[in-house]
C-alpha cells in the first residue's frame, strides 16, 4: 500500500503553501493524500464573518467540504494516479484531532502550514503546528507562510 500524507488546512495563505508542497511530494513519491480541515465549532464564522448559531453548523460543514473539494482539484487534480480523500471535522482541539487521525490512518507524514507568529501573539493564540509537532505519531513538515516584502 502506498504511504499516506495527511495534509491539514485552515484555508489560509500559509495552508495554500502547505497544500502546494504536499502536492509536490505526492507527485514525486506517488503517495495517497488525506486533506483535513479541523475547526473549532465555537469559533466558526459564517459568510461575511458573521457568528454562527447552533443550527448553522451544517452550513459550516458544507462550506468546508466544498473548499476541500476545490483544494483537491486545484492542487492534486493533475495527479491522476493519486488517491485524494478529504474530510472536515469539528473539534475544540485541532492538534489532538490531527494526531489522532494521523495515528488511525497510519499516516507517514503530516503537512501543515504555520503563520509564523512569535512572542505574545503566539502565546495568546497558540500554535496548532507546534502542538502537532510535539504530539504527532509520525514526521511533520511545517510550511511557513512566505514573508511579505515591502
Amino acid at each position: 500500500m502506498k504511504p499516506l500524507i495527511l495534509v491539514c488546512t485552515d484555508f489560509s495563505t500559509c495552508s495554500e503553501a502547505a497544500l502546494q508542497r504536499a502536492a509536490d511530494i505526492a507527485g514525486r513519491d506517488e503517495t495517497r493524500v488525506f486533506l483535513l480541515h479541523v475547526y473549532d465549532p465555537k469559533k466558526a464564522k459564517g459568510p461575511g464573518g458573521r457568528d454562527l448559531s447552533e443550527g448553522d453548523g451544517r452550513c459550516w460543514d458544507e462550506d468546508s467540504m466544498y473548499q476541500l473539494k476545490e483544494a483537491r482539484h486545484r492542487y492534486f487534480g493533475h495527479l491522476t494516479d493519486t488517491d485524494v480523500q478529504y474530510e472536515a471535522i469539528p473539534s475544540a482541539h485541532p492538534s489532538m484531532e490531527i494526531c489522532k487521525i494521523a495515528k488511525d490512518t497510519k499516516a507517514s507524514l503530516i503537512v501543515l502550514g504555520s503563520h509564523g507568529r512569535t512572542g505574545m501573539l503566539r502565546r495568546l493564540l497558540g500554535s496548532v503546528a507546534e502542538a502537532t509537532v510535539r504530539r504527532a505519531p509520525c514526521s511533520v513538515f511545517v510550511v511557513r507562510e512566505e514573508a511579505t516584502r515591502t
